[in-house]
């Protein structure tokens, strides 16, 4: 399933617990790392990439991920999200477009996102927190164990709501 394809549902379908992408993301916030992911290729990716180095036909894997994510620059990945194309890439949007983050990579992840029109994760160090930017939206991934929570207090809400409606009524 191309990311370039679908809308916001096929991305999140990819970041899912699971899936390998979120594993690798669990692994960058479990090594106490931070990370900037492009999930894209193109003109208008590469028109904002400096240095790094480009990887060749390298396919991606959440354990390659992972380790790229411990140098200092973005990850790039191709427009499906199979073949990571660059790593340690210093990224440089138009400082001009606007954002509410405060930290720079958050901003960086922000404005290549709008730049670009690609969705971009970032990965907080210090939070342990990961954030999809895609279409001027911000939508943070919550955690394995969270979603796990709410899932249990959702089937729980459920549960009690069916034993009501079987009760008889006088």
């Amino acid at each position: 399933m191309s990311v370039r394809t679908g809308g916001i549902t096929s991305i999140l379908e990819r970041l899912a617990p699971g899936t390998a992408l979120r594993i690798a993301i669990e692994r960058i916030i479990q090594q106490s790392n931070g990370a900037l992911i492009v999930m894209g290729w193109g003109p208008q990716v590469q028109s904002i990439c400096s240095g790094g180095f480009q990887l060749t036909d390298t396919p991606f894997s959440a354990a390659r991920l992972a380790e790229l994510a411990k140098m200092d620059g973005a990850i790039v990945l191709d427009d499906d999200a199979e073949v990571i194309v660059r790593a340690n890439v210093h990224l440089i949007p138009d400082p001009a477009l606007p954002t509410v983050e405060t930290g720079s990579r958050h901003r960086t992840a922000e404005r290549t996102a709008a730049q670009t029109g690609k969705p971009v994760i970032s990965v907080s160090e210090d939070r342990g927190i990961a954030t999809l930017f895609l279409n001027g939206d911000r939508h943070e991934l919550a955690s394995p164990t969270v979603l796990a929570a709410k899932v249990n207090q959702a089937l729980a809400n459920l549960e009690r709501f069916r034993h009501r409606l079987q009760e008889p009524h006088l």
